[in-house]
């Protein structure tokens, strides 16, 4: 059987500490939605709360390979909830001081990180920031840098920092060294299905 495919297209920020609970789930005092605990659900039981209830929030722990940490089910079955990389590109999300086009800074900071939806922050020597998400590959990318030396760090919600210091950008786009992550990170908020059964 193939994988249980999923994305986050809202995830949020806010922290599952700051929740009320809810026996094994929690309520999200922003938007008054429980929010599920996908540990706690086998995967045969998030597949039906997910397709139950489209709108549904969640706590997932993912793995560096994209794998959801779920409740060991019945029968050891080999399928897996991953999330589907091409489905959370929506994540890539940058914000850098505004320009006019033309004026743009040419520069810019490729690379890549270990997890899964990592905040990069780019810190230039004035101390001005440039931030972005690496996608579900690990990827990330930020541009209209100007010329500096930057400190890259890379934060996952589980509150993990890593940073790679002297980063030189010019005027064109360079790739900094791999960020190494500590493992899983958690992600809080919408979760949809990327099957097309009904």
């Amino acid at each position: 059987m193939p994988d249980l495919r999923v994305s986050f297209p809202k995830p949020c920020d806010e922290t599952w500490e700051a929740m009320a609970p809810s026996g094994c789930d929690r309520v999200c005092a922003r938007c008054d939605h429980v929010v599920h605990d996908l540990r706690e659900y086998t995967l045969d039981e998030a597949e039906a709360l997910l397709r139950g209830n489209p709108g549904s929030c969640v706590r997932a722990q993912i793995g560096p390979d994209g794998t959801v940490a779920l409740k060991p089910g019945r029968g050891g079955k080999a399928r897996r909830m991953v999330v589907a990389a091409a489905a959370t590109a929506g994540l890539l999300a940058a914000s850098a001081p505004a320009y006019a086009r033309q004026d743009r800074p040419a520069g810019a900071i490729s690379g890549n990180v270990e997890g899964y939806r990592v905040r990069i922050v780019a810190t230039g020597s004035d101390g001005r920031t440039w931030r972005t998400r690496s996608d579900g590959r690990g990827r990330y990318r930020i541009r209209h840098l100007p010329a500096d030396t930057y400190r890259i760090t890379a934060e996952d919600s589980c509150e993990t920092f890593k940073t790679v210091e002297n980063v030189v950008v010019r005027d064109t786009e360079v790739n900094a060294p791999r960020v190494q992550s500590e493992g899983q990170c958690i992600v809080i908020g919408l979760l949809r299905i990327e099957d097309d059964r009904g």
